[in-house]
């Protein structure tokens, strides 16, 4: 309703606006015009009504001009808001996963609030906010990754979770079969007899729902139409020869890495095709 008001008075100031410079114009031609019929007394008579036409229109003029001004100001405001809320809810949803657990009610939680946030980007409207939300997004999609992978002891690379993981069981990294996490995160049903000391034991469902393990990794995943903005990056065509300083050493890996490649234990010259 206010948005359509604000719409409604600007529309009524440029129609003001218009018929005053009309005015003013019709105004302007009868001062100084070719009429030989009008004397200077006449001429001078018009002056009044041009300088109130002409103030009018600046006031107008002023007017529209003051509302543009509060409405981007409204706008600033309001993506301030709402990005300080995106970045409260990715916060939220990255303690509540940060100890790893396998809680369906957690994760539950995370889900609703993820979503949440999520749909709060489409009303952070102005431009510097919204790269100020890209950052965010990305700050929480790459902490969610460490969060949400495992470190090989071996290797020291980030390995996914098991599978066994969502099935919501406590000894998730040694059960080796799915169909036994299934089984140990079965409900058991238990017969229980009121007592008003003590609270009745509750059923829980163990498994985390499909939904939200849906929905956090898909926003863990780079989306496909994701603006990589490492393709823009030139890579150094120089000769690493020359290189000197800090960077020496990536230079030469650099110059290595797009001459050779290998595969398995043999070493193979990228400008030369493999028989």
């Amino acid at each position: 309703m206010q948005k359509l008001l604000t719409v409604l008075i600007v529309f009524l100031a440029l129609v003001v606006a218009a018929v005053l410079m009309a005015g003013l114009y019709g105004s302007y031609a009868l001062l100084i015009g070719a009429q030989d019929d009008l004397s200077v007394a006449d001429r001078l008579a018009l002056l009044p009504v041009v300088a109130v036409s002409a103030g009018v229109l600046v006031a107008v003029l002023t007017f529209v001009r003051e509302r543009r001004r509060q409405e981007v100001e409204r706008r600033r405001h309001m993506s301030e808001v709402f990005l300080e809320r995106v970045k409260n809810g990715f916060d939220t949803v990255i303690t509540l996963l940060s100890d790893q657990n396998n809680n369906r009610v957690t994760w539950v939680r995370a889900t609703r609030t993820l979503l949440k946030a999520l749909n709060l980007k489409e009303k952070i409207l102005s431009e510097e906010y919204k790269v100020a939300y890209d950052l965010e997004e990305e700050r929480a999609r790459n902490e969610l990754y460490n969060v949400l992978t495992l470190v090989d002891e071996d290797s020291g690379e980030r390995v996914p979770l098991p599978p066994q993981f969502f099935y919501g069981i406590g000894d998730w990294r040694t059960c080796t079969s799915l169909d036994e996490a299934a089984i140990k995160a079965s409900s058991r049903v238990t017969v229980y007899t009121p007592s008003i000391d003590e609270v009745p034991p509750q059923p829980y469902l163990k498994p985390i729902a499909p939904e939200s393990v849906a929905v956090i990794f898909n926003f863990v995943e780079y989306p496909k139409h994701y603006d990589d903005p490492l393709k823009k990056v030139p890579v150094w065509e120089e000769d690493w020869a020359r290189s000197h300083g800090i960077d020496q050493g990536a230079r030469r890996y650099v110059a290595h890495s797009r001459q050779k490649v290998a595969i398995g234990d043999k070493l193979i010259e990228r400008n030369r095709k493999s028989n």
